[in-house]
């Protein structure tokens, strides 16, 4: 894949964080009943596993099988409902975090769409109730993807307002990494999650470093 600016070749640990790779383990489970060593990877600390099953039981992706008193270590679990291959985003009470959908949906939009598609467009096809996504928002997320790589312009924009005309995008067919979307982060870096490592990072100068941006 080609990049817009230098990459960074900064692999992160094990490509995933611990949730998802907790949420990996119970959907391995094929729906038989687990407890918490049986969905522990291994390298995840015992309480990130703990809260994380409860946050998905009050959730209603787990449900506890048999009595629920005693070690929560021996309590047993079984999948109730299988939210597909991204780990449910879930507070400890068990309402969803929004934060983040959006990149998500505009992703899954990029990849449906068989032509190519400007910001508005973008944000129209992509924001729903729980998440809705600005023009903003869009824009953003289709200049860095296309600063990292991903996108290649059809048209280029022109002007700004009411008056202005919209870049055009396309996703590159040989940048459709997976279904997992890649997220912009606040750090100006860009993190394919299909590909377990940072794609595109802003680069910084001796200076950035010492008087900050």
């Amino acid at each position: 894949m080609a990049h817009g600016r230098k990459p960074a070749h900064i692999e992160l640990s094990g490509g995933k964080g611990p949730r998802q790779r907790v949420w990996d383990a119970i959907r391995r489970r094929r729906g038989a009943e687990f407890d918490l060593l049986d969905v522990n990877p291994g390298d995840v600390p015992r309480d990130t596993v703990r809260d994380y099953v409860l946050s998905l039981t009050r959730a209603g992706h787990l449900e506890a099988v048999g009595a629920c008193g005693g070690p929560h270590d021996r309590r047993r679990y079984r999948l109730a409902n299988d939210a597909g291959l991204e780990a449910p985003r879930v507070r400890r009470d068990g309402t969803p975090v929004t934060q983040g959908l959006a990149q998500e949906q505009m992703w899954r939009t990029l990849r449906r769409h068989t032509g190519d598609i400007n910001a508005r467009e973008l944000a129209a096809h992509a924001g729903t109730s729980a998440a809705p996504v600005s023009p903003v928002a869009a824009t953003d997320y289709l200049r860095n993807l296309h600063t990292a790589g991903y996108l290649v312009v059809t048209a280029e924009g022109r002007g700004a307002g009411r008056g202005g005309v919209a870049a055009r995008y396309r996703l590159r067919a040989e940048s459709n990494t997976g279904a997992r979307a890649p997220m912009v982060c606040r750090s100006r870096a860009i993190y394919d999650p299909n590909l377990g490592r940072i794609v595109w990072h802003e680069p910084v100068t001796e200076e950035d470093a010492i008087y900050g941006r």
